[in-house]
């Protein structure tokens, strides 16, 4: 085979195997796209997804903050109660120990005086 023959036969083989390489690399340029397709649409699939749970647990959120803030009224409003019963309380049990002490000191008073009267007596009987 001549050189030129030969030459002839190596340019067609290099130009079949660039067509070939080049209808592979289409070929897998198209997968690619088609996988980069199907992978976007699961991703926009997913995305949505996590968005409508996101827009769940922020509701969610809202509705417990609410609630907290409820709660925290309802406290305040016992802790003021409490305290307004406490000093009721309070000012009722100084006012019933006045009382008490004030009764108490009259009977002391009083038994001290029956207790001299009683004397007297048992002095008068024995004399």
């Amino acid at each position: 085979m001549d050189t030129e023959t030969l030459a002839k036969l190596i340019k067609e083989e290099n130009e079949q195997t660039r067509r070939h390489l080049d209808d592979k690399a289409a070929e897998m340029g198209r997968h690619f796209d088609d996988k980069a397709a199907e992978m976007g649409r699961h991703f926009d699939v997913v995305a949505e997804s996590l968005k409508s749970e996101i827009r769940v647990i922020a509701e969610g959120h809202g509705v417990l903050v609410e609630k907290m803030d409820r709660l925290e009224t309802q406290v305040e409003n016992f802790a003021l109660e409490t305290r307004t019963n406490f000093d009721e309380v309070r000012a009722a049990i100084k006012f019933s120990y006045a009382e008490l002490d004030r009764r108490v000191a009259h009977l002391e008073s009083f038994v001290l005086d029956l207790s001299t009267r009683m004397q007297r007596l048992e002095a008068r009987q024995t004399a």
